[in-house]
């Protein structure tokens, strides 16, 4: 199952359960420019236009787009972010445009390993030279019954460990492929494609069900 499974959710169902951590605005600088890579229905693309920073918003998903541009439209034309229907692997968008990029629980949706990289270095390309990322994605959680039965459970599907079917928490139905990563992954998925952590923290995430699942939240420069 590829992650264009993500393109059919119903834009008001993309999970969105995670809030940004403050440790972010210690590395942003008034006015710079942001891109929300992931940006779904653009919760947090709203959150930061709203401190001043110059936002814009990009997703697989054209519901969740318009959700997003229907609600700029009653706001600020100077405090407005913009959004854009694009692939995180192919981001539409110059070399360097971008002061900083956000992806938040964003990765958890791409299928393999190789596609991955491909938007890793995709982020790193669109940022000016010393730009930032900011990440928060899930960890994995072996030592939760709950997760460590889907891993196993899911795996002849997957082929990945730490993958899983993530389903409706209504109809019980597929939607896509998540994935849990380790540290070392999330570690060398970055130093690989172009970044220097320089923050790195274990926090407990809540997912859409409202399960309290172990996470990481990254700050990483472009070098």
């Amino acid at each position: 199952m590829s992650e264009s499974a993500w393109k059919e959710i119903a834009g008001k169902n993309i999970p969105s359960s995670l809030e940004l951590y403050p440790i972010l605005y210690d590395y942003l600088e008034s006015g710079c420019r942001v891109l929300d890579i992931g940006c779904g229905f653009g919760k947090i693309s709203f959150q930061l236009a709203s401190r001043g920073y110059a936002v814009t918003g990009v997703d697989l998903n054209e519901e969740g787009i318009e959700i997003a541009e229907d609600a700029a439209k009653s706001l600020n034309p100077a405090g407005r972010p913009g959004f854009r229907v694009g692939d995180a692997s192919e981001l539409p968008f110059p070399e360097g445009e971008f002061d900083a990029a956000i992806m938040q629980a964003f990765l958890t949706t791409i299928v393999g390993n190789e596609k991955r990289r491909r938007v890793m270095r995709e982020a790193c390309r669109i940022l000016k030279p010393g730009g930032w990322l900011y990440l928060a994605e899930f960890g994995q959680n072996w030592h939760i019954e709950l997760y460590r039965e889907r891993y196993l459970k899911d795996f002849p599907v997957t082929k990945e460990e730490g993958s899983f079917l993530a389903r409706n928490p209504d109809t019980g139905e597929v939607e896509f492929t998540a994935h849990h990563f380790s540290e070392k992954e999330l570690v060398f998925l970055l130093v690989e494609n172009g970044f220097e952590l320089d923050y790195f923290k274990v926090e407990e995430f809540s997912t859409r069900t409202g399960n309290r699942v172990n996470g990481f939240v990254i700050l990483a420069k472009k070098v």
